[in-house]
């Protein structure tokens, strides 16, 4: 099982072809990066549960609703008498989002160490975290304790997954982020990054020889994989065995609020259904396999763009778009037994 744990919020999407306003018009639309991946998750087939702190009011109603339509399980989270977090939303003329957060005392964000179940569900294989529940406290210091106490020990029976997914507005001391970014980054199993992720955190530039040099340093540090989002250039995928390039997939873009959720769910979802249980496993994936990862990802993140707002594919969708995928033909056939896909790694 797939536990992702963090922000729930409102984003308030821009609406186009309405007649003008001075201000723009928005219309609501439940997400927050593990929120996302969750159900991304749960459509590819995994069984996921949640973990966090959702509002009680109306809005929040529509977020525990979402999660309960899609499968993902309930249990651990706590509905509070607390506001939700909002996230505006607005498009650059390239498709670029920028967002605006409002999360003062909000339910997600109040995520405290008492709320925290005392031990994850013992079929937990992967804890998914990351994004703002990593930078806003008291949720950042809460999941990095689960993190340290689920994740850091060495034969740990969960693995961590985690997105940085940066937004600078939210971080007012980068030195600061960096030293808790690579603190976490040595307990992953996984790192699922964009290149404007490390870009940012190292004042890096977005050019190969730079990004090359940045995924091998989050390699040294303790992380098994490393995945990274590159936008229209595609994904690179890399352990210190091996690192492959795979293109991104031609789809017509309509939006990208939620793909790399989408590409971060899609990664987990295939292993976890690989039967791949520890940090040596995943470091010792093959070339072959660690492209057919990214190729997944990448198609089930591209078909996310064709959609507004985050909308990840299930996996029939993704199978009738993209026939050919090995991973995606053999996740139906996975069974819960160890090493699934052992022998050869794809069909």
């Amino acid at each position: 099982m797939i536990v992702c744990c963090g922000e729930n919020l409102i984003d308030m999407v821009p609406m186009e072809g309405l007649p003008n306003t001075h201000y723009g018009c928005f219309k609501v639309a439940p997400g927050g990066c593990p929120f996302n991946s969750a159900i991304a998750a749960a459509r590819l087939g995994a069984d996921v549960s949640f973990l966090g702190k959702i509002a009680g009011d109306f809005l929040g109603d529509k977020l525990f609703g979402r999660l309960a339509a899609n499968g993902v399980k309930t249990g651990l989270i706590r509905r509070v008498p607390q506001p939700v977090t909002l996230a505006f939303v607005e498009r650059s003329p390239e498709g670029e989002n920028k967002y605006a957060f409002y999360a003062e005392k909000a339910a997600d964000r109040s995520l405290a160490p008492g709320d925290l179940p005392a031990s994850l569900p013992p079929e937990t294989h992967y804890l998914l975290a990351g994004s703002i529940s990593l930078v806003l406290e008291p949720s950042a210091s809460t999941i990095r304790s689960l993190i340290e106490r689920e994740c850091a020990n060495d034969g740990a029976a969960t693995l961590l997954s985690y997105d940085p997914n940066v937004r600078p507005s939210l971080i007012p001391d980068k030195a600061a982020f960096r030293k808790d970014f690579e603190s976490i980054c040595s307990i992953a199993a996984i790192v699922k990054a964009s290149d404007s992720d490390i870009a940012w955190v190292y004042d890096s530039s977005d050019k190969g020889s730079d990004i090359d040099a940045i995924v091998s340093h989050i390699l040294d540090l303790g992380a098994a994989a490393v995945f990274l989002t590159r936008g229209e250039k595609g994904s690179v995928a890399a352990t210190r065995k091996t690192r492959v390039s795979c293109r991104a997939a031609e789809v017509k873009v309509v939006d990208t609020i939620g793909a790399g959720d989408t590409f971060h769910a899609a990664i987990v979802t295939a292993l976890d259904s690989m039967g791949i249980r520890t940090k040596a496993e995943v470091a010792s994936l093959d070339q072959e396999t660690l492209f057919a990862l990214a190729q997944f990802a990448s198609a089930a993140s591209a078909l996310n763009c064709t959609k507004e707002g985050a909308d990840p594919p299930t996996h029939a969708e993704l199978a009738v778009a993209f026939p050919n995928l090995e991973i995606s033909r053999c996740l139906s056939k996975a069974t819960d037994s160890q090493h699934a896909f052992s022998g050869v790694k794809l069909c």
